[in-house]
């Protein structure tokens, strides 16, 4: 069986600015039940907020509500500085992350008032070394579609998170990037584009980005307690730390500062919630600030009118996401970044708005808030029949267990998995961590641990057979159907077995061979970035990836992970060192077995041959993996050489509570002491796009230093300093 998860190339799945885009499946219901008195409903909001921080590891954060122009709730929950116990204020400076972008198209838009640039301007007219590498979309692609994900561009954060390059590097690598789709084609969140918009903005302007921001923006909003820097941040009187909370150790850990000048206007601004009130108040107030328009009533309307289609009732703006909410317009925008987690809301036509600001990273509680506040603060948004006459919802009474299984949307553009999780049944909605049903007295099911507004249900027929389930969200109800059921092949997973180790080279073989070392090269297709790999396994489980990172004809980044039988970590040059605990440690323990293939009844708990099915023009065996101790995943094999030609499988992190999607392809197999090993693996991820690693060198059964199965040091300056000591050396 091929390895769990490539230890060919350490994949770096984490992003920098994560968006508060809102899933398919999940999101908000309708109102709780009517509340009369406004102090009531905010110490129910603050209670709601304080018990998820709590729960999620949050150390401290910050809330603002602004209501008809004021200032109703303004206040620091737990601490900004953990170790010393230090409260977090309402003046508490927090990273604001992604939501930076809305400042920056604001700036676009102020510079098309003042005539010194349009939004159908190509950027080329502004930076000359602007390009996409698609020549249709190079020659068709506006300043517009920089600011609403429009660009064909999927996520190229891998060079701008090495921290290595210039904001006109990063530009010139994403235009050496694959575009995913055609230009307008379809939303794909795209940070770069938003570096380069700000360039724009501050080339007309002749200024600097940073510099515009603070003259057009912070000043005439009177937002006096706001940067645009990590050092101007760390000089004001009152910030936070930023930290990030282990779910599987139950640690919270302080991070580093990260400067991110190069790609700052997609996400540097720093802020408080009260200086961040007067940015909701300038939106409610349609542009305006003490009583003075910032920007024209035409540039307002672009920048809050949907521009790129993305779900149901979900579009983007000009950096907003633009959502319905019980029939309510909401504008709103999350923010993720070393150690900080934020969202900032409106809700116009009920001149209704709040900040929520908290310093862990990559937290669900950002999203959760929407829900919580409006729920809290508009009981009354969706007419509800009285007590007397209203019926109790009731729906079809069946078992967690009656709704295993896979789903999708009549159209398929909604795929989800039903599973048996141990002594749980789960919704599992690609790209999030699974949600264990919960039994209601009703018949529906609650999704732990989101609000108990979010549910599911099931339909049934007259013989009392599920034929449908339905998903509550924001934008309405979500039906999903079950997939057709396949006819599962004849051949049992006992003789697919021994046919897989026959094509790999047989028993015999594969235990002749007690270490591999392979060398790779790597070329990040929707990156723009290339690398190299080191790897290393020995038997019975260890395992190493030594990898580095090129752009521009210079490195970049290097990374380094480890599996010494009992522990490992993976670290990067550009990022804290990540110990593996619960899911991904007991990933590693699998991935490492040396003897994998061999091992099937030792390492899981079920193996399912799922279909038959088509891996592009080959036909192959599905068949799911249910570890004793890990994720599932699914391995399919050639109908005619059993050899195994994809993998899918899902990335865990200790640090995150989801579960991110990825496959790999196996190719071109060659034949090294009799044994069958791919040359070429391809790797599509939500985080990196295409990757292609193509095999240079196979060396097996040499001697492994002991070392390698270790912690590495992989900064940089410490991979130069010995680069230099080797050459004075010679």
């Amino acid at each position: 069986m091929q390895k769990r998860s490539a230890s060919l190339v350490l994949f770096v799945l984490f992003s920098l600015f994560l968006t508060s885009l809102p899933q398919s499946a999940i999101g908000q219901t309708a109102a709780s039940a009517p509340q009369s008195d406004e102090a009531a409903a905010l110490a129910k909001i603050e209670k709601a907020i304080n018990e998820r921080r709590e729960a999620l590891g949050i150390p401290g954060a910050a809330l603002a509500i602004v209501k008809d122009g004021k200032i109703i709730f303004a206040k620091g929950l737990g601490y900004k500085d953990l170790e010393k116990k230090i409260p977090a204020t309402a003046d508490t400076q927090f990273a604001i992350g992604s939501a930076t972008k809305a400042f920056t198209a604001l700036s676009i838009l102020i510079a098309q008032d003042q005539g010194k640039l349009s939004l159908d301007d190509s950027p080329k007219k502004y930076l000359p070394y602007f390009q996409i590498n698609d020549p249709e979309t190079d020659k068709k692609i506006v300043i517009r579609d920089l600011l609403d994900h429009s660009s064909g561009l999927s996520r190229t954060d891998l060079a701008m998170l090495t921290g290595e390059l210039s904001r006109k590097e990063l530009i010139e690598v994403t235009g050496l990037a694959k575009p995913t789709a055609k230009l307008r084609e379809k939303f794909q969140y795209q940070n770069i584009m938003f570096a380069a918009a700000g360039e724009i903005a501050a080339s007309v302007e002749k200024s600097t980005w940073d510099n515009v921001i603070k003259s057009e923006i912070f000043k005439p909003l009177g937002m006096t307690n706001s940067t645009t820097t990590i050092a101007e941040m760390t000089k004001a009187k009152d910030y936070s730390f930023g930290y990030d909370y282990n779910f599987d150790t139950k640690a919270t850990r302080r991070l580093p500062f990260r400067e991110i000048a190069a790609p700052a206007p997609a996400g540097a601004i720093n802020s408080s919630v009260r200086d961040m009130s007067k940015w909701l108040e300038f939106i409610l107030n349609g542009g305006e600030a003490a009583g003075k328009a910032i920007v024209s009533e035409k540039g307002f309307e672009e920048w809050t009118k949907p521009q790129m289609p993305i779900a149901g009732k979900v579009s983007y703006g000009l950096g907003w996401f633009i959502e319905d909410w019980n029939g309510h317009k909401v504008l709103q925008h999350g923010g993720n970044i070393d150690g900080f987690n934020a969202m900032v809301a409106v809700m116009p036509e009920k001149k209704l708005g709040f900040v929520l600001l908290t310093n862990v990273s990559g937290s669900p509680l950002t999203d959760e808030a929407k829900n919580i506040i409006w729920s809290a603060l508009l009981p009354g948004s969706v007419p509800q029949k009285s007590a007397e006459t209203a019926p109790t919802p009731s729906y079809a009474k069946v078992s967690a267990d009656q709704l295993i299984g896979s789903w999708a949307t009549a159209k398929g553009t909604l795929k989800t998995e039903i599973r048996k999780d141990g002594d749980k049944v789960t919704l599992n909605v690609p790209g999030q961590q699974p949600y264990p049903l919960v039994a209601k007295p009703d018949g529906s099911f609650s999704l732990s641990p989101l609000p108990d507004s979010f549910s599911l249900s099931a339909k049934v027929d007259a013989a009392g057979k599920v034929t449908a389930i339905s998903l509550v969200q924001p934008q309405g109800t979500v039906d999903l159907l079950p997939t057709t059921p396949v006819e599962k092949p004849a051949i049992t997973v006992d003789e697919l077995h021994k046919k897989v180790i026959a094509a790999l080279g047989g028993e015999e073989n594969l235990r002749k061979v007690k270490s591999r070392v392979v060398d790779a090269d790597i070329d990040f297709v929707n990156q723009g970035v290339t690398g190299t790999a080191r790897s290393y396994t020995e038997a019975p489980n260890r395992s190493a990836t030594a990898t580095s990172f090129s752009a521009l004809g210079k490195v970049i980044g290097k990374g380094y992970e480890y599996f010494d039988g009992t522990k490992g970590d993976e670290t990067t040059s550009f990022s804290p060192t990540e110990e593996w605990a619960g899911l991904k440690l007991d990933n590693a323990h699998i991935s490492a077995d040396f003897y994998s293939v061999l091992n099937w009844d030792k390492n899981f708990a079920s193996i399912e041959i799922l279909s038959k099915t088509k891996v592009g023009d080959k036909e192959a065996y599905a068949v799911k993996f249910t570890p004793k101790k890990g994720t599932p995943f699914t391995i399919y094999y050639a109908a005619d050489t059993f050899l195994p030609i994809k993998q899918d499988a899902f990335s865990v992190s200790s640090t995150s509570q989801q579960q991110l999607p990825y496959s790999e392809e196996y190719s071109d197999y060659r034949t090294i002491d009799g044994v069958a090993v791919p040359y070429s693996v391809t790797t599509h991820s939500l985080g990196m796009g295409k990757i292609v690693v193509t095999v240079k060198e196979i060396k097996q059964n040499g001697p492994i230093d002991a070392n390698v199965f270790t912690h590495h040091d992989v900064s940089l300056k410490a991979v130069k300093a010995k680069s230099r000591k080797a050459g004075s050396a010679h």
